[in-house]
Formats: structure tokens, C-alpha cells, sequence
């Protein structure tokens, strides 16, 4: 497999199962991403599409009794190869507990998880949890590990570093918390950043600078972010392109530009019209998106969308699965609208 000069992973017909008692659940079907180098991929959809699970499977972290039943995860890196030359892994068909996974997590992939509090462990300090990283990964001393561990905590933006590391987790606010997650998923200088909604739980004050710090960081280590998250008006302002997913689908990828004033699917246009508007008038009604998501157990025949959708092609849409429509430049969609 060669992937293009400008990607780091390719995502390809990935699903993703968890066969429970109750019935099957299809986490991911047919997921398709491309991350690039030094680039930003943000992930938008509403809660049980998919989102966490493919960034998961990434990592090769699906919780049991979830599996990889098909599909190939790409990735470019240098380890395992004695040259340093890089060379092209398919994360996919790798032992989860193998010594070349283990290597990869948090070396070559870190992740930024949504709740930080439970990200750290209560009985260890944050500063050893967080220079635990480069003694596992790097060829570091102790000591040189905690003066880049102390250093990294200044980077974004803790004061009074040298005493913090000490501290324990209940000691720091939730956005010092976000800042000291970051930290630790950029300590070894990953090629990708996996940020799993890592603003939500903070308001916008601590969210904006999550998001600048972040940016920044990005700019310095040439790391590339997959975002996921389930506000567009973070997306806005961080990624460059974007997948919308739902139901373990992506039914709509394109630039940044593209999603925000030319969107395709019906699920998409209705997403952005939820947004509230600051120009709105006080009597507008806010839009909300027809229906819920089904039951995790329920198979959707056609497009998994049409149970909600407004613009619904009787007989097509209730049958068949819409395929792929390339609109140009990265643009593509999956809805019978447009298919000839």
C-alpha cells in the first residue's frame, strides 16, 4: 500500500462490530478517512455515530467486546524499521497488546480524551504520569524527563511549573486539566493528535484558549489533529476539512469552506441550520432535526439518514444504499439527490 506524499492515515472500509447479548451493534460501516501531514481532520456528528470508535480504532483501544471485522487503517511511520527510513503499517491487522502497537501509542499517536479527571490517575502525580510517556517512548534520563515534562507545562500555559508538577490532578481546575492532557499527548512529539471533543466539558472562555493553544502547538510540532467534536463552530475555526458522519457512516467530506457555504446532504444542511444565529430575532424558533437516532440494535435499510430526512425520494431512499459522489476538490457526499 503507498499512500500520497501529503497523507499520514488512511482510513479504508473500516467496521467496526460489538456483538452484545441483546444483538449485533454496527459501530463503524464502511468508514473512510484520509488524515494529512501538518493538517487538521475535524469529525462531526451527533452522539453513537461513530466518532469515538474511529478514533479508537486508531489506537487499536475498542473496548470488548468490539472488534475490527473488516476495513485497513493505514498509517506512515519510522518505527520498526531499522534505516529510519518510513514505511507503511496497516494498524488494522496488528496485535492490540504487541510490542509495535505499544510503541505506536503515545509515540507515534497520542490522544486528547473528553474527560480529563478520569484521564489521570488519582494516586500519581501529574507531573510523573505526564513524564512516564518520554521514559517509556524516548531514550531519556529521569532527570531530563522531568525538565521537559516541566517545560512542555509551561508551553501551554501553567504557571509556576516546577511546583505543579508535584500536584495531583484534584489540585488542577478542569482547563488546567485540558492543558496538562494536551501536554502529555504532545510530550513525545506525535505525528498525530487525536483530540476526542476535548473542549466540551469547559466553558467558552477556557475553550477558546484550548482551541488558540492547540492551533499554536500544531504550528510548532507540525503535528497532524484529528478533532472530533459535535460543534461546528469549533470546526470552524480549527480544521481544515471535514467529515460528517452518521450512523457509522461519513456522508459528507470537504474543505472547511466547502461544509460551512457549499453543504450537500440533507443531514449536513440540517446541522448547520441548528446553529443559533447571533442576528436571529428573538421570536425565531430554534431549528432541531426531525426524529432521533435509532436504537444502536436496529439496521436502517437505504440511507441511514432517510428516516429523519425532508427531502426523502419515496422508494430509493427506503431501499437502497446511496453511493459516493465526488464533486471535486475532496468534495464528496452520499445521497441519492445527486446520484444520475
Amino acid at each position: 500500500m503507498q499512500l500520497n506524499p501529503d497523507e499520514l492515515i488512511r482510513i479504508s472500509n473500516l467496521k467496526v462490530t460489538f456483538p452484545l447479548t441483546e444483538g449485533t451493534v454496527q459501530a463503524l460501516d464502511g468508514v473512510s478517512l484520509t488524515i494529512k501531514k501538518g493538517k487538521v481532520l475535524g469529525v462531526v456528528g451527533e452522539s453513537g455515530c461513530g466518532k469515538s470508535i474511529t478514533a479508537r480504532s486508531i489506537l487499536r483501544i475498542i473496548p470488548p467486546p468490539g472488534r475490527i471485522d473488516d476495513g485497513e487503517i493505514w498509517l506512515r511511520t519510522k518505527i520498526g524499521t531499522s534505516n529510519g527510513h518510513e514505511q507503511m503499517i496497516d494498524l488494522a491487522k496488528i496485535d492490540p497488546n504487541s510490542e509495535m502497537m505499544r510503541q505506536i501509542r503515545w509515540g507515534e499517536i497520542s490522544m486528547v480524551f473528553q474527560e480529563p479527571m478520569t484521564s489521570f490517575s488519582a494516586y500519581h502525580t501529574l507531573g510523573d504520569q505526564i513524564s512516564e510517556a518520554l521514559l517509556i517512548h524516548r531514550n531519556v534520563s529521569r532527570r531530563e524527563a522531568r525538565q521537559r515534562t516541566i517545560e512542555m507545562l509551561e508551553r501551554v500555559g501553567i504557571p509556576n511549573a516546577s511546583t505543579r508538577f508535584n500536584q495531583y490532578p484534584h489540585e488542577f481546575s478542569g482547563g488546567m486539566r485540558q492543558r496538562a492532557m494536551i501536554a502529555m499527548a504532545l510530550i513525545c512529539n506525535p505525528s498525530l493528535l487525536i483530540a476526542d471533543e476535548p473542549t466540551t466539558a469547559l466553558d467558552v472562555t477556557i475553550q477558546a484558549q484550548v482551541l488558540e493553544l492547540m492551533q499554536d502547538l500544531r504550528k510548532d510540532f507540525g503535528s497532524s489533529i484529528l478533532f472530533i467534536t459535535h460543534n461546528l463552530g469549533v470546526i470552524a475555526q480549527i480544521a481544515d476539512e471535514v467529515s460528517i458522519m452518521y450512523l457509522g457512516k461519513v456522508v459528507e467530506h470537504g474543505s472547511v469552506t466547502d461544509i460551512f457555504h457549499d453543504p450537500k446532504h440533507p443531514y449536513t444542511v440540517d446541522l448547520l441550520s441548528a446553529i443559533p444565529k447571533i442576528t436571529g430575532q428573538k421570536k425565531d424558533r430554534l431549528v432541531a432535526i426531525e426524529g432521533t437516532i435509532p436504537s444502536p440494535f436496529e439496521r436502517v435499510a437505504g440511507c441511514p439518514f432517510h428516516p429523519r430526512c425532508s427531502r426523502i425520494i419515496q422508494g430509493l431512499c427506503e431501499t437502497q444504499v446511496p453511493s459516493e459522489i465526488d464533486f471535486g476538490n475532496g468534495h464528496t457526499v452520499r445521497c441519492h439527490l445527486y446520484s444520475k
